[in-house]
């Protein structure tokens, strides 16, 4: 058997799938290449003899499918949206995936981002370090203090939409400063929120109430513009949002505009509607908005995570058993 891994792959990871196969690695980063065109990709991967695929960013659709003879596919994303599962089912190929791989990651620089808002820590930075901020005496130190002074997050009110991986972290990240958490997600049962130490709220009570905004719900045909218009208007003056999800989940026009004229104090993105983001972005132009490209799951761990998840469900496979995350169960009665 033979596996041909374009995934970020830990060394310690290819030893252990090197042991039941195999293996060429081709780590798309290094390589600085993405299979997009199904043609060439299934070229690729018949020419090496693999039957066994382990995709993170390339494309494996019905091209792909059709002209290789795959066993298994494994797939390093939370959602393995870059495979045609439907095809995968019907050809009797598992796909293997990694949930919730990158979840502590992206809670991290949540809570880093909602820190560095209630603390003005990117401002004060910027303006010290280019000279901007002086202190010639007194006054100087008072005007200072009263405008970035920032608040705590212990005794804020904080809104958490999607109780999945990433919520769910975020919520124990934010629940640590004792702040009182509301979260919306009508999948979750109220009494799983409440365990957490949260409340189970209607989205626009959450809205209207919290002094942060925080999204971390799925980018489905149901999210898009959740945070509309009406509830971005509906919320408190001076409040924060906070997107590392999606987005398209957002009013982009009103978030705009509630930022630059002020009824929202901040946000942070991570995500845009064009990506990969530019400097000219307007978003990136605004001063009260703390702005990073799409990096939410971009640690070293998340690689060790996506890595050590793929090579068990490659064995659990191999043996005969169920993978803890496979995306067509049904293939495996067969």
């Amino acid at each position: 058997m033979k596996a041909l891994v374009t995934a970020s792959f830990t060394q310690e990871g290819l030893r252990r799938l090197g042991r039941h196969m195999e293996v060429v690695h081709e780590d798309w980063r290094e390589k600085e290449q993405i299979y997009f065109d199904g043609n060439e990709f299934g070229a690729h991967i018949r020419a090496l003899g693999a039957d066994v695929l382990i995709v993170e960013a390339d494309l494996v659709h019905e091209e792909v499918l059709n002209q290789c003879s795959l066993k298994l596919i494994g797939c390093c994303r939370g959602d393995p949206i870059n495979i045609g599962v439907a095809r995968a089912t019907e050809l009797g190929v598992p796909v293997i995936y990694t949930p919730g791989r990158n979840a502590d990651a992206v809670a991290d620089l949540t809570l880093a981002f909602m820190l560095a808002l209630l603390r003005h820590v990117y401002t004060v930075n910027a303006k010290l370090k280019s000279g901007e901020m002086t202190f010639a005496g007194t006054k100087d130190y008072l005007s200072v203090y009263n405008e970035y002074g920032g608040v705590e997050l212990n005794g804020l009110c904080v809104g958490v939409v999607g109780f999945g991986a990433i919520g769910r972290r975020v919520v124990k990240r934010v629940r640590a400063f004792d702040a009182r958490v509301l979260v919306y997600d009508p999948f979750v049962k109220p009494e799983a929120i409440g365990e957490a130490g949260a409340r189970a709220a209607d989205l626009d009570e959450l809205v209207r109430s919290v002094d942060v905004l925080t999204l971390h719900c799925p980018d489905t045909p149901e999210s898009y513009g959740l945070i509309s218009a009406e509830r971005i208007r509906s919320m408190k003056a001076g409040a924060y949002l906070l997107n590392l999800a999606r987005a398209a989940i957002v009013d982009d026009e009103a978030l705009y505009t509630a930022v630059r004229d002020g009824h929202l104090a901040g946000a942070a993105l991570d995500v845009f509607a064009d990506e990969p983001v530019r400097p000219e972005n307007r978003y990136v132009r605004l001063p009260n908005v703390l702005v990073s490209p799409h990096l939410g799951g971009a640690t070293r761990d998340v690689i060790r995570h996506q890595t050590d998840m793929i090579v068990d469900g490659v064995e659990a496979w191999l043996k005969g058993k169920r993978p803890d995350h496979i995306a067509n169960p049904d293939v495996l009665k067969r």
